[in-house]
C-alpha cells in the first residue's frame, strides 16, 4: 500500500514500509526528546528538498493542525 504524499502534481509515495519505519524509530526515541527527533528529522528532509516545496509542505501541515 503507497500514499501520495502531496495532493498536487507530486508522483512521490510514502509507502506503507516507510510509516513502519518511521513509527519504530519514533517509538525508540525517548518520549522526553521525541519533540526535538521529530524537528530535527523535518531539518534534514526539508534540505534536500526542492525550492518551494518547504513552505507548501507548512502550511498544508498548519491546515490539519485544526481540523
Amino acid at each position: 500500500m503507497s500514499t501520495t504524499t502531496d495532493n498536487t502534481s507530486s508522483s512521490a509515495t510514502f509507502a506503507e514500509r516507510d510509516f513502519v519505519d518511521l513509527a519504530g524509530a519514533i517509538d525508540r526515541v525517548p518520549a522526553p526528546q521525541r519533540e526535538l527527533f521529530l524537528t530535527k528529522l523535518v531539518i534534514l528532509l526539508a534540505a534536500g528538498a526542492p525550492a518551494g516545496l518547504l513552505a507548501d509542505r507548512l502550511e498544508r501541515a498548519g491546515r490539519h493542525l485544526s481540523g
